[in-house]
């Protein structure tokens, strides 16, 4: 009997090893930048291998408010026109577990769409959502309410479309077709595998 129960902790005890030592296998395109970036952020990110992408100079860091949260921006050279701020940023701390994308696209003299992606790795969701910028001398008002927030595109006459263009263009065309071009990876920006996508504006 106890030859019987020694075995079985042995057997749970391998299956927990496994559990605790192999990460989760990749479900998405996400899952994939997510974990091989949680891999390598504190020695050799493996985004610094995307032309034009600048790692914030502080990485590595051991400052206990930034340790876990990388982020870097697109050279302005390698940023399509009338884009800016295109970020990747990372939070690998157990009770955030996310990855991020967001950039910005001018639509006004002093008016800026910031589009925000946020991934949640725990749950395999990626929620797509839509400020407004505006800047008046050295101050900039970010626009988070979403009447006001449709308000100001129907000013500029920016439609949902629109917002899905913008997306496409920064999100999958470049971010996601940079990473593909990296890392062999078994998803595409057409195919992004088990994700689940809540898009703010979609019903608007």
């Amino acid at each position: 009997m106890k030859k019987i129960l020694g075995l079985i902790a042995l057997i749970a005890l391998i299956v927990l090893s496994c559990f605790y030592f192999f990460p989760k296998q990749p479900k998405n395109i996400f899952d994939e930048i997510y974990q091989e970036t949680e891999k390598t952020y504190r020695s050799n990110n493996i985004l610094r291998h995307i032309d034009g992408f600048k790692i914030r100079a502080v990485w590595p860091s051991d400052d206990p408010n930034i340790l876990y949260t990388p982020f870097g921006l697109y050279n302005k050279e390698k940023t399509p026109s009338d884009y800016s701020e295109i970020e990747i940023g990372f939070n690998f701390e157990y009770t955030s577990q996310l990855s991020s994308v967001s950039f910005e696209r001018q639509v006004g003299l002093n008016t800026r769409v910031r589009i925000w992606n946020k991934y949640t790795y725990q749950d395999r969701t990626l929620k797509k959502s839509v400020k407004v910028v505006l800047k008046k001398a050295d101050t900039e008002t970010y626009i988070e309410d979403e009447a006001q927030v449709k308000s100001y595109l129907e000013q500029y006459g920016i439609t949902t479309k629109d917002l899905n263009f913008y997306y496409d263009e920064i999100v999958n065309q470049k971010v996601l077709k940079d990473w593909c071009s990296i890392y062999d990876s078994k998803y595409s920006p057409s195919n992004y595998g088990d994700v689940k996508i809540e898009t703010q504006w979609e019903n608007w």
